[in-house]
């Protein structure tokens, strides 16, 4: 199973699979109509083949093989969910091992007992309803014959009852490990895009500081702007994925707040194709990168920067392109907004995205993300 995660609401625990509880046998539960045709042709098919059998005795009567497969059929069917139910209540794989011998050992003699007694009992009233008699022979060399299939049948029930139960449980066990990956995963997710607000907060109180310094009317509409973006990112606090026309509104909200801080210096881009406003994209993952392009490519605030955003089938590509000061010579270390990116792509697109700082030529740097995204 592949995990899916939530654009949004709750993360609900999964529940845990009780191995002590009677429920382990609900794979039994099958619909009634389909227990009797099971049985049906079970009984039919035995029938079938114990008349083939005695097709050239000279007394051949075609109904007195199914008379007995199917008494003995119907008494082992309605037996088999008390055994499975015997099972549950004595595990064979449990401890201490006696207690499990000693009740299976009576068991399977209680099985094999009422199996012969009602079996034998149906046939004589069948057979004496038709005006014949049915002859049972020698009572305990019967019930030896019997009991040896008995044990057979009651060993094969007890088996299938204890791998279906075991099947079952290390099943729920998967499941129950593959919700536990994906809730971690998406717990993981909410807690990096919840760092991305504090983070940019706070170089957004430090760049709006600088500018009073200059303009005290600019930082007034910083501020106004900063309380629009802190508002439209409480709006969707809660969401992992959102609509990129949400995404692309809070980007030109952070491009104009720049705007004021460098005012004049600074030239910002976005080129959205057509349509794809409806996309469902990870939430903040374009404001770090365009941050990160500002705070270092461009940090006297000079120079300009372009977003573009393209489709190419079932991907989608940011490319945040300017023409600062480019790639430093040293390996580059990525600092909280783009490790943030990364590990936010990872958790949600494992082995399926894209995320490169390469050099733009003449100068600057360009940053190219691209991920898996559906209509």
């Amino acid at each position: 199973m592949a995990a899916t995660l939530s654009a949004g609401g709750a993360v609900k625990p999964a529940s845990l699979p009780n191995r002590s509880s009677t429920d382990d046998t609900c794979w039994l539960h099958i619909p009634l109509r389909l227990y009797v045709v099971v049985g049906l042709l079970l009984g039919g098919y035995q029938g079938i083949n114990s008349m083939l059998g005695e097709i050239y005795s000279p007394d051949f009567e075609a109904w007195r093989p199914f008379v007995r497969e199917y008494s003995s059929i119907l008494i082992v069917f309605l037996l088999i969910p008390i055994v499975i139910r015997l099972e549950g209540r004595f595990r064979l794989d449990a401890r201490p091992r006696m207690p499990v011998i000693l009740a299976h050992s009576a068991g399977a003699l209680l099985f094999a007992l009422i199996h012969v007694v009602v079996a034998y009992t149906l046939r004589v009233a069948i057979y004496r309803a038709a005006g014949e008699t049915y002859f049972i022979g020698n009572v305990f060399l019967t019930f030896l014959y019997e009991l040896q299939k008995d044990l057979i049948a009651y060993l094969t029930i007890l088996l299938l009852s204890f791998a279906m139960r075991e099947f079952r449980v290390r099943r729920a066990s998967e499941l129950r490990a593959v919700n536990l990956t994906a809730e971690l995963g998406e717990a993981r997710l909410r807690h990096l895009t919840a760092q991305v607000d504090p983070h940019f907060l706070f170089n957004a109180l430090n760049a709006i500081s600088n500018r009073m310094r200059e303009d005290l009317d600019a930082a007034d509409r910083m501020i106004t702007q900063l309380g629009d973006l802190l508002r439209a990112a409480y709006d969707t606090d809660q969401h992992l994925l959102v609509p990129l026309r949400g995404e692309v509104q809070w980007l030109r909200g952070y491009a104009g707040m720049m705007g004021e801080r460098f005012r004049g210096q600074l030239s910002f881009e976005v080129d959205i194709e057509p349509a794809l406003e409806d996309l469902e994209v990870p939430r903040l993952m374009l404001q770090p990168l365009v941050e990160n392009s500002i705070r270092h490519g461009l940090a006297d605030g000079r120079g300009s920067l372009s977003v573009q955003v393209r489709r190419n089938g079932h991907r989608l590509r940011y490319t945040i392109a300017d023409d600062g000061v480019g790639l430093p010579s040293t390996p580059l270390r990525r600092g909280t907004g783009l490790s943030n990116v990364a590990r936010r792509l990872e958790l949600m697109f494992p082995g399926d995205h894209e995320f490169n700082l390469a050099a733009r030529a003449p100068r600057g740097t360009v940053v190219t993300v691209e991920f898996p995204v559906s209509a």
